[in-house]
């Protein structure tokens, strides 16, 4: 192979490779935002249904001070009441009455109490810090991986451009044998030989003869996996 044919499907190659990483980059932090939303919104959604609660208990406390009221109300009845009957039964009557609003009062404010107990609680974990600072970091973190995703975005555009102006200038002929390569092999079709003189990608140890046009600069094709092989001298 020529090496400016060499050089420019080596480009070619290098390009799409790197749109390839930069795509799963970009695929992977688009994994971690959604997971990053997901906890987000699991913690935003335990705080609402804090506050629903709350919210809930609070109607009922308001439902439990009307029926104790109430009770109140139908006690000072029937107190007033046993003053003025004469009559036993009447009597009798009356204080089963008084007792039961007395012991209707009793329990609407154990009731009463342990709802009140409930809202402190609940309170306390709505406002717990740790939470707040965990969904503030949360957040902070979903914003840097935006933000990362926006910088690969980019970068994805400038490579994609790149590409398309390197396919431009490139013959037919030098890309659509590229393209039939990467059809057959799949990316990478162009790969150093290692230090021992194998080719990077199967592995293969190249034979003598081979290896040695390798090392003199030439690209050749690996025995094994069909792939070009080269020489990648350091710089």
């Amino acid at each position: 192979m020529k090496g400016d044919k060499f050089l420019k499907l080596l480009q070619i190659q290098n390009l799409e490779l790197e749109i390839t990483r930069v795509n799963n980059s970009i695929k992977k932090l688009q994994g971690q935002a959604e997971d990053l939303i997901a906890r987000i919104e699991k913690l935003k959604e335990e705080r609402e249904r804090l506050i629903k609660r709350i919210e809930e208990l609070k109607r009922e406390i308001e439902k439990h001070k009307v029926a104790i009221e109430e009770c109140k109300k139908r006690l000072r009845r029937a107190e007033e009441t046993l003053k003025l009957v004469k009559k036993a039964e009447e009597y009798k009557a009356l204080l089963r009455e008084k007792a039961r609003n007395e012991d209707c009062i009793i329990k609407l404010i154990n009731n009463l109490r342990a709802l009140e107990e409930e809202i402190r609680a609940l309170e306390e974990k709505r406002e717990d810090k740790r939470r707040i600072k965990q969904i503030e970091e949360l957040t902070e973190e979903l914003s840097d991986v935006r933000y990362s995703q926006s910088r690969l975005q980019d970068k994805l555009e400038g490579l994609k451009s790149n590409l398309e102006k390197i396919k431009e200038e490139t013959e037919r002929e030098i890309w659509l044998e590229y393209e039939n390569l990467k059809r057959k092999y799949g990316l990478p079709i162009i790969l150093p030989v290692d230090s021992m003189g194998s080719c990077a990608h199967c592995g293969t140890k190249l034979p003598s003869a081979l290896y040695s046009r390798v090392i003199q600069g030439e690209v050749v094709v690996c025995p094994s996996c069909g792939r070009f092989v080269y020489y990648e001298r350091e710089a």
